[in-house]
């Protein structure tokens, strides 16, 4: 598989396309825009996903919540998910501890005795109820290994700190935006250099290198939701055109 090196910060998948605007009608037919029941960060609130904010406490904690708001119930950056965790794997051994980037990469070795099923991603792939229809279809164009999939929604005036996700040997993520506007941007930075993109609401499907130092902003007073498709593999990179 390549690596982050090998790849470019953005890209699109010349072979694949979605109709955005009946994914926004889906979502406002089955109530999924009211972003109170996007819940990922505040892990009061959260259940089926608890374990996985707990176990990357580090990274909800330090890059995704707003400053001065009490660990891991953020409000600003949302997520709602469609795919969850294989119960098959649980280990029953999450607590909430303090953690670090680098005992989250021992979590995530299946080879240590520290690997936590609960904190690995590739676990987290079994479509949930509200994969229906257009959903369905979406996740079906993909035969690389689906793993999270979700609609986030950064709220208005709020910012992502950056941050680095995992390498695409690991994970590949997609963005497909479906409400947004052109002060939503991604960032990354790649040997000292930052690059920046907005990505339009076009039906296209976009490669997000989240192995550098990445960010996401929204200086609109609108929210920005997207739907992420995370997956283990690399087939559809066959067809990635890169955007720098």
């Amino acid at each position: 598989m390549k690596n982050r090196k090998q790849l470019p910060n953005f890209g699109y998948l010349k072979n694949f396309s979605v109709d955005s605007s009946s994914i926004v009608a889906h979502l406002q037919e089955k109530n999924l825009l009211d972003y109170s029941k996007y819940t990922d960060i505040k892990v009061s609130a959260n259940s089926k996903h608890k374990n996985f904010v707990i176990a990357n406490e580090f990274s909800k904690s330090n890059f995704f919540t707003e400053d001065n708001t009490q660990a891991l119930e953020g409000e600003s950056y949302v997520q709602l998910y469609l795919t969850d965790f294989d119960e098959t794997k649980s280990s029953n051994k999450v607590k909430l501890t303090k953690t670090s980037i680098l005992s989250r990469t021992k979590r995530l070795n299946p080879k240590s005795k520290y690997y936590l099923p609960e904190a690995d991603e590739l676990n987290y792939g079994i479509r949930n109820d509200l994969v229906t229809d257009v959903f369905s279809k979406i996740l079906n164009m993909f035969s690389s290994k689906i793993t999270r999939v979700r609609l986030a929604c950064l709220k208005r005036n709020f910012s992502i700190k950056p941050h680095v996700d995992y390498d695409p040997s690991y994970i590949v993520r997609y963005h497909i935006p479906l409400i947004t506007n052109e002060q939503c941007m991604l960032h990354i930075v790649r040997n000292k250099v930052q690059y920046d993109i907005h990505l339009p609401n076009d039906g296209k499907i976009y490669f997000i290198n989240t192995g550098h130092l990445h960010w996401a902003s929204n200086d609109s007073d609108n929210e920005r939701l997207h739907l992420i498709v995370d997956v283990h593999g690399q087939n559809e990179l066959e067809s990635l055109e890169s955007l720098g």
